[in-house]
C-alpha cells in the first residue's frame, strides 16, 4: 500500500470527526482578471499561473481545507480538441504545482500548521458516449486513465471528478482512476438541474450506488444550480444514500450578463444561509462552484467551524 492509502485513511478519519471545506470557483475568478479561453491552457502561461496560484492562496486564507488543481479539462480527449495534447503533462503538472505553491506560501505567511489537501480536478471529456454519441467507452476510459496517471504522479492527495452530466461517463472516470491507483481517495459529483435530473436524464435519487460500486469514496453534486436549489438536491441524494459521504458544491446562484460579463446573483450571506440547511444532511465536504469567490468560502468556513 502506497502513500495514497495513508492519506485516504487520514482523510476518512478526519471526515468522521468534522466537515471539510473545499474551495470555490476557478474559471469565473479568472474571468475577473480578464483571462479568456480554456482555463487549463492558462497553465502554459507563466503570468496566468501566478494569478492561479494567488486564487488558490485566497481560498486558503478564506478557510479552504481542500484546493482543486486547475486541471478540470486537461484530459486526452479535451486537449485533442484544442490541439494541445502534446502539452498534457506540462499542463497538468503546472496546475498541481500552482496549488502546491499556494499551500507553501500560505504556510510560510501564516505559520498555520493545519492540514491542507490538494485535489486533482477532473471533468467531462466533452464527448458523448455510444449509443447516444459516437465515442466509445474504451476511449473515454483511456482518456481518464491517462489524466489520472499524470495527476497522481504529481502527488495529489485525492481526485475530484466533477460536473458530470452522464452517469456512464462518470462511472468510466471512477473506474479509470481506481485502476490507476487502488488506494487514492476518489470523489465524484454529478451536475443536476433544479428538477433533480442531469442533462442526460440521470436522477439525483439513482446515481449513487453505481459510483460507489465503481470505487468512489465520496459522491455528490456540483454546479448547474445555486445553493437554493441545491438544498433539495442534497436531500434527494441523502435519502437515497443514507450512509454515503457527500460532497456538495453549488454555484453562487444563477448567471446573468451584465455589461458584457457573466455575473452570479448569490451573495456569500445567502449561500451560507442555504448551507445551514444543507449541513442538516450531513455532507462530508462542502464548497462552491461557478460564480463563487473567496468571500463565499469565508462565510461557509465560518459556518462550518461554528458547528464544531
Amino acid at each position: 500500500m502506497g502513500s495514497g492509502y495513508k492519506i485516504k485513511k487520514d482523510l476518512l478519519n478526519i471526515l468522521d470527526e468534522r466537515v471539510l471545506v473545499c474551495d470555490g470557483a476557478m474559471g469565473t475568478m479568472l474571468q475577473k482578471y480578464d483571462f479568456k479561453g480554456p482555463n487549463d491552457l492558462l497553465n502554459l502561461d507563466l503570468e496566468a499561473l501566478k494569478v492561479i496560484e494567488d486564487i488558490h492562496f485566497q481560498y486558503l486564507e478564506a478557510g479552504s481545507d481542500i484546493i482543486q488543481s486547475n486541471t478540470m479539462g486537461s484530459s486526452v480527449l479535451e486537449l485533442q480538441q484544442t490541439g494541445h495534447l502534446g502539452s498534457i503533462d506540462k499542463i497538468n503538472k503546472n496546475g498541481v504545482n500552482a496549488a502546491r505553491s499556494a499551500m507553501e506560501k500560505y504556510r510560510s505567511k501564516t505559520g498555520n500548521p493545519r492540514k491542507i489537501y490538494v485535489a486533482g480536478d477532473m471533468g467531462p471529456t466533452g464527448k458523448v458516449l455510444e449509443p447516444y454519441g459516437d465515442t466509445k467507452y474504451s476511449s473515454v476510459f483511456d482518456s481518464y486513465a491517462r489524466h489520472a496517471d499524470i495527476l497522481i504522479s504529481c502527488e495529489i492527495d485525492l481526485v475530484i471528478i466533477e460536473t458530470m452530466i452522464d452517469l456512464n461517463e462518470a462511472v468510466a472516470a471512477v473506474k479509470a482512476v481506481r485502476k490507476t491507483d487502488p488506494d487514492i481517495m476518489i470523489a465524484c459529483t454529478l451536475s443536476f438541474m433544479e428538477n433533480g435530473f442531469t442533462v442526460m436524464g440521470n436522477r439525483a435519487e439513482l446515481f449513487g450506488s453505481a459510483l460507489i460500486d465503481a470505487g468512489c469514496d465520496i459522491i455528490g453534486a456540483n454546479c448547474s444550480v445555486g445553493s437554493d436549489a441545491m438544498v433539495k438536491i442534497t436531500e434527494k441524494i441523502r435519502a437515497a444514500n443514507p450512509h454515503a459521504r457527500l460532497l456538495i458544491q453549488p454555484n453562487a446562484g444563477l448567471p446573468a450578463i451584465v455589461e458584457g460579463k457573466t455575473v452570479f446573483n448569490e451573495t456569500p450571506e445567502r449561500m451560507a444561509k442555504n448551507f445551514n440547511r444543507i449541513l442538516d444532511y450531513k455532507p462530508s465536504i462542502v464548497g462552491a462552484c461557478c460564480g463563487s469567490t473567496p468571500k463565499h468560502i469565508l462565510q461557509l468556513a465560518e459556518l462550518v467551524h461554528s458547528k464544531l
